[in-house]
């Protein structure tokens, strides 16, 4: 078998996950690549890098996309059309959308928030679903704790919208599309929620995630982290939605009703900083030695 190599296709290179990916190939002669996904040619049978170099990508090579989930669909889809391996893979990328995990979970009965699609300007009945203001709003699809925010009326809704519609058209790409749910605020969740870090259908451990300030608990927004003994009903969840979803890697996120854990999200390419830090588990290598195996 030829050496292996690792492309990981991104748009900044300001990323904890990249330089670990980096420091991982390292110790195993690995071949390690950033390939920049915005400045990329994808032309008939062939990629063609940043430099201007045709990306000669091997079926035992390991690719991975750490970028805008528009562009990372095609890249993945023409990867997975000539045989290759590539995370986050085709079927995993619906998990970007918030508003269709959500359904997801409701439909194989895993408790979430109750939550509904924005899909008109008038609020009334939307609102009423939910239970009323003050209630969660959300890009479907965004990561970090972005373009997610709490709302008192529909005035709010409406200026969150016409907002995000502001920020996204200075945006030089196309494909970047935007839709919005609501969702009820769970106010004893009080900016906690429990991130569940897992890899190739195995529990890799859980962290509890305490926001800095406010109600998003991200790390990357001065969120805290620290581990804790993995609470029976989120493994019994979480292995339900790792079976059915056939998810291979993930951050699975958990918030806490009374004595449920609602499930919120599933980040099919979760950021492992703070878990890392607070668990002494090496995601990295753990990943690439996955990946490795399923070549």
């Amino acid at each position: 078998m030829s050496k292996i190599k690792f492309y990981l296709f991104t748009d900044s290179e300001k990323d904890h996950r990249i330089r670990r990916f980096r420091e991982e190939s390292a110790k195993k002669n690995i071949d390690f690549q950033i390939v920049n996904l915005y400045k990329i040619v994808i032309q008939d049978n062939q990629i063609i890098d940043q430099e201007g170099n045709v990306l000669k990508i091997k079926k035992n090579d390991i690719t991975w996309i750490l970028a805008n989930v528009s562009t990372g669909y095609v890249v993945s889809k023409f990867l997975k059309d000539r045989n290759i391996q590539v995370w986050p893979n085709f079927e995993a990328v619906a998990f970007a959308d918030k508003f269709i995990t959500n359904s997801f979970f409701s439909g194989i009965q895993v408790p979430t928030p109750k939550t509904v699609f924005i899909n008109s300007y008038h609020m009334d009945d939307i609102i009423k679903a939910i239970g009323g203001f003050p209630c969660i709003i959300k890009k479907n699809i965004s990561t970090v704790g972005k373009y997610v925010e709490i709302v008192k009326s529909e005035k709010e809704v409406l200026q969150f919208i016409k907002n995000t519609f502001e920020i996204a058209s200075k945006n030089i790409l196309p494909n970047n599309r935007i839709s919005f749910m609501l969702q009820e605020f769970v106010k004893e969740a009080k900016g906690t929620d429990y991130r569940v870090l897992c890899l190739d259908g195995k529990i890799l451990g859980v962290i509890k995630r305490t926001a800095k300030s406010g109600f998003k608990s991200n790390i990357s927004l001065g969120g805290t982290a620290k581990q804790i003994p993995l609470p029976e009903k989120i493994k019994k969840y979480t292995k339900k939605i790792l079976k059915k979803g056939d998810i291979f890697y993930a951050g699975i996120d958990f918030i806490k009703k009374g004595n449920e854990y609602l499930a919120i999200e599933v980040n099919t390419s979760a950021q492992f900083k703070g878990f890392e830090q607070a668990t002494n588990i090496n995601v990295a290598e753990k990943i690439i030695n996955k990946l490795i195996e399923k070549n």
